[in-house]
């Protein structure tokens, strides 16, 4: 089991690398950013959250080739299958942790915690298919708007979910409860994003790279400490 958890300590170190590049690249890239609706910088996000008429306004027209923000999103779609396998895995390694707990319930919320991941990650691949779709389409039809909406909206709500479920890992009487907390507030800003407004999924997503990074360097620096209440 310690070789599980600095394991999961190595990936989420790569994931927060990754991560943070991304970040950086959305930050800095002015361009971009000018032409989302609602004060979003994720450009895959404001589709998804986009009406059928502000679509085309985002991705700008498709004449002879893709327009710049049309590249950009499909270079992001590209990195994103890499990242979506990365997450599921991170997720079923604390998966198999919080079975390893000793409680009578643990087995039971691992398992629904690898099937929410699960569906998680395959609404993430229907949502870049559906954005892929809406990249190619000369002519953006309402429907294909909706399909990434509604694939955007399964993933998030099972991503958050998923957290949720996964704070129990951390669910002890030491220290490192504060991670756990992290990982609920993570989940309710999520939800609340997804019902309210969808710049709290953005914080939520920045959230996550808090924990991230706090998870590298705990599992990474003290395995023992992780399985020794579990």
């Amino acid at each position: 089991m310690e070789i599980l958890v600095r394991a999961i300590g190595a990936q989420a170190s790569v994931m927060f690398v990754l991560g943070l590049v991304v970040i950086v690249k959305q930050a800095t890239n002015q361009q971009i950013q000018a032409t989302l609706p609602r004060g979003l910088k994720s450009p895959g996000l404001a589709i998804q959250f986009a009406k059928p008429e502000e679509v085309e306004g985002i991705l700008g027209q498709r004449k002879d080739g893709d327009s710049a923000m049309r590249n950009y999103i499909r270079q992001g779609l590209y990195a994103d299958y890499c990242f979506i396998a990365m997450y599921w895995l991170l997720f079923a390694g604390m998966s198999v942790l919080l079975a390893g707990r000793s409680h009578r319930w643990a087995v039971w919320g691992s398992v629904l915690a690898v099937v929410c991941a699960t569906s998680a990650a395959v609404f993430d691949v229907l949502e870049n298919l559906s954005i892929a779709a809406l990249l190619d389409a000369a002519d953006i039809q309402p429907e294909m708007v909706c399909n990434a909406a509604s694939a955007g909206f399964g993933k998030w709500l099972l991503v958050s979910l998923t957290t949720l479920i996964l704070s129990l890992v951390f669910l002890r009487r030491d220290w490192l409860v504060v991670l756990g907390a992290l990982y609920v507030l993570i989940a309710i800003i999520g939800i609340y994003g997804l019902l309210r407004n969808p710049r709290f999924i953005e914080l939520s997503f920045l959230l996550n790279f808090v924990g991230l990074l706090l998870v590298a360097v705990v599992f990474s620096a003290w395995p023992r400490k992780v399985l020794d209440q579990l």
